[in-house]
């Protein structure tokens, strides 16, 4: 799967007295820490920016020219563009007893940080998604991971209304089998693919 960077692009007035003014392009990294790639062109020539803080500005006869900079520079440079980002999607698992709709015990610390998650957010949109090991039916795994979901979200349901987020909101869903943690054979019980995503954003 293909990554893409995190890129800032801003023109910039470098210098008022005479109004020149420049293109700048830097490379952030994601919240992981992971930096993908981009590609400058300019003047016939390219230009990838690979690393993180890596930028591009204007440089002779309109090509671009490399330029290092550093976290402090970027986040003095564009305060403005990264104050009006919105906040990542974030995703919190909770895990169940096998067969049924009850939680596992450590479970509740995942629910409390989702729900700090969604207190910090202006406005939000949540998935609840379920998911089940291989044991038992795909059909009958559909439903309980389904029903998984739904469990979930009717408990937090009065939760999220204190909270201001709307019915319409939140959206439960099922995968059943489809999408194992855990890759395994039919018919295993596996504690990581009994699970409910809740996903934020």
């Amino acid at each position: 799967m293909t990554r893409t960077p995190l890129v800032l692009g801003a023109a910039l007035l470098l210098s008022a007295c005479c109004g020149t003014r420049n293109d700048l392009i830097v490379v952030l990294p994601g919240a992981d820490g992971h930096v993908g790639g981009v590609t400058v062109e300019a003047a016939g020539a390219t230009m990838v920016l690979d690393k993180a803080y890596a930028g591009a500005k204007p440089g002779g006869q309109g090509a671009m020219a490399p330029v290092e900079m550093s976290k402090t520079e970027v986040e003095e440079i564009f305060a403005n563009a990264l104050a009006a980002r919105p906040i990542p999607p974030k995703s919190y698992v909770l895990y169940f007893v096998t067969g049924g709709t009850t939680l596992a015990p450590d479970s509740q610390a995942t629910m409390d940080a989702m729900l700090k998650e969604v207190g910090e957010r202006k406005a939000v949109e949540i998935v609840i998604t379920g998911h089940t090991d291989t044991v038992g039916g795909a059909a009958d795994n559909d439903r309980l991971s389904l029903e998984r979901a739904q469990a979930v979200e009717a408990a937090l349901r009065e939760t999220f209304a204190a909270r201001g987020v709307m019915s319409d909101a939140v959206t439960a869903v099922g995968r059943g089998e489809r999408e194992l943690l855990s890759k395994t054979a039919d018919q295993v019980s596996e504690p990581k693919n009994r699970r409910v995503e809740i996903t934020v954003r």
